[in-house]
This record gives structure tokens, sequence and C-alpha cells, in this order.
């Protein structure tokens, strides 16, 4: 096999490739991670000339046309948050700085700063429009963050690159927390993917199979600190404007990375029962989640549907 790899959106994206031209698979994986340097430009918030960075500088003052692959990622990102009752939602920005897990580790702030950023949050702030592929904001202050969606949204355009180059076998992954089985491994088995112990990164929970699907993972390991001895993670409930509590990990499995990027947020938010909820009505979807046990417990993962 012949594995391909590049540092874009903050981690190492990876395309592991099954075929007979090396050459010719190397030359497609390339192309595919072009695409996903490409994205990592146009949707980052660490970059001051990105296309989003630009948005959220000029769409309080009106509307602003943005590039048509974009304008699809925040379609779906407003769809995805009525879906979900706004468990996910693309303009927590002004709660990333709030806490200050923007460019930083996180750190508690004063309620009032919690309440303002607060009031900037909601998708009911942000007006697409469809025809000119056009976004507004009202007010000024909304930020768009696409943390949650972005790396999905970028796998899938790798995938689709790969497919137009002929590949038909691939495994295609940012950083392991979102990945796409394409078609099936080598010996003709699915992708076979483990799902980190949200407290051990050297054990695994369990594994999962692929094929022409896609996985993606949250976990409040990623990114958190620890005050008053309560832990506090990265991933917010949007409506509350806190951390979400009670949640160690979740992962869904769907057919479209960009939907299982944010849907494994989303359900880190909504919890075990309103995600089972959510499960049963998409029969195509598969999805594991590990709630916080309590202190000195041993977690386990609860599977919704037909995962093994």
């Amino acid at each position: 096999m012949l594995r391909v790899t590049r540092d874009a959106m903050g981690t190492e994206f990876q395309i592991v490739l099954s075929g007979e031209d090396d050459r010719a698979l190397e030359r497609a994986a390339n192309h595919a991670l072009d695409e996903v340097e490409r994205l990592d430009a146009q949707m980052s918030l660490y970059r001051p000339d990105s296309e989003l960075c630009w948005v959220n500088a000029h769409a309080a003052q009106g509307p602003v046309k943005v590039e048509p692959g974009l304008f699809h990622v925040l379609e779906r990102a407003q769809r995805i948050h009525a879906e979900t009752g706004g468990a996910f939602d693309v303009t927590v920005g002004p709660l990333t700085k709030c806490w200050r897990f923007f460019r930083g580790q996180g750190a508690m702030p004063p309620r009032e700063a919690i309440e303002a950023a607060l009031a900037l949050v909601g998708m009911e702030h942000v007006e697409l429009g469809a025809r000119e592929k056009t976004v507004r904001f009202d007010p000024a202050g909304v930020t768009l963050d696409l943390g949650g969606i972005a790396k999905g949204h970028a796998v899938d355009r790798a995938v689709d690159v790969l497919r137009e180059s002929g590949v038909r076998s691939a495994l295609v992954h940012g950083g392991w927390s979102t990945v796409y089985g394409l078609g099936t491994a080598p010996d003709g088995e699915p992708w076979r993917v483990g799902l980190r112990h949200p407290h051990d990164a050297e054990r695994r929970l369990c594994a999962v199979e692929l094929v022409d699907r896609a996985l993606s993972t949250s976990g409040s390991y990623e990114k958190c600190f620890e005050a008053g001895g309560v832990i506090y993670s990265h991933i917010f409930d949007p409506r509350t404007g806190w951390p979400v509590q009670g949640m160690l990990s979740t992962s869904v499995l769907v057919l479209s990375a960009l939907d299982a990027d944010a849907l494994s947020t989303a359900f880190f938010v909504m919890g075990v029962e309103e995600a089972q909820a959510y499960c049963r009505a998409r029969p195509d979807m598969e999805a594991v989640l590990v709630a916080d046990p309590g202190k000195g417990m041993e977690p386990t993962a609860e599977r919704i549907g037909l995962v093994q």
C-alpha cells in the first residue's frame, strides 16, 4: 500500500491507497491533498487572508458573495443546526474566544463575558442568500467558526478527487478524527478503524468497518482545562454558552464525512438520549457514544445501529 501525507487544518492528513500503478496513485493522492490545502486556506480562522476571515470581517456591513463550495458548507451547517435543535452551530466563534480556546488551551471567563458572547451566537444571526450565494450577519460581532465541519468537508472533497482520478480503494483521514473508507481494503475486506479510549490514547474501545462511508469522532480529551475541580472541554453547548459536561466522546458513521464531522459534535452536545432519537430517524447512520461515568469508573460505549 502507498501512503501520502500532508499537514493541513492543524493536523496531518493521510491517504492510504491500493492499486497497480504507484505513480498514478501518488499523483492522485497529491491532487487530493492539494484540494485539502486549498480548503484550509479558504476556511481557516487562523489565516487573516482566508475567505472565511473576509466574511467575518465584512458580512455585518452587507451581503458578502462567497465561493459556491463554501456556500454549500454553510447551507449544510444551517440545516444540521435546525435538525439538531441548535446543538451544532458554526457561530460559536465568540464563545471560543471568550473561553480562550482560540490559539489556547482554555481558561474560565467571567459570567458577564459568557453572556455577552452568547448574545452573538445562533444561526438566526446568519442570512444566506441562495440565488447570489451571499452571507450576511446581524448584528455585528457574529463570527463563523467552521472547525466542527471543515475537516469533514475536506475529506469528502479529497475522496471526490480520488474518484475522479480512477482510485477505487483508499483510506483518507485528517488526524484520525475524521476518516473515509473508499471501497474496500486491499484484501477485499472493509477498512477497519479502531476508536480510541477517551482516557488512554493507546487503548481501543472497539473497531468499526468502513466501505464507502465516513467516521468522525469528537472527544473532550482534545482540548480541555481544569478549574475548581471541574474539567472544561472545548466543545460548547451553543445554547447555554458553557462547555458540555457528561460526555467523553461521540463517534458517528454515515455516508458523508461532512455530516459525520458535524454530527459527532452535535451528539456530544445532545447527549445519549437525544442522539439515539436522531439516529432512529436515520437508518443510514450509526454511532458510538461514551458518557462520563464519574471519577474512578471505567467508561463504556453505547452503540447505536449495527456497529460491529
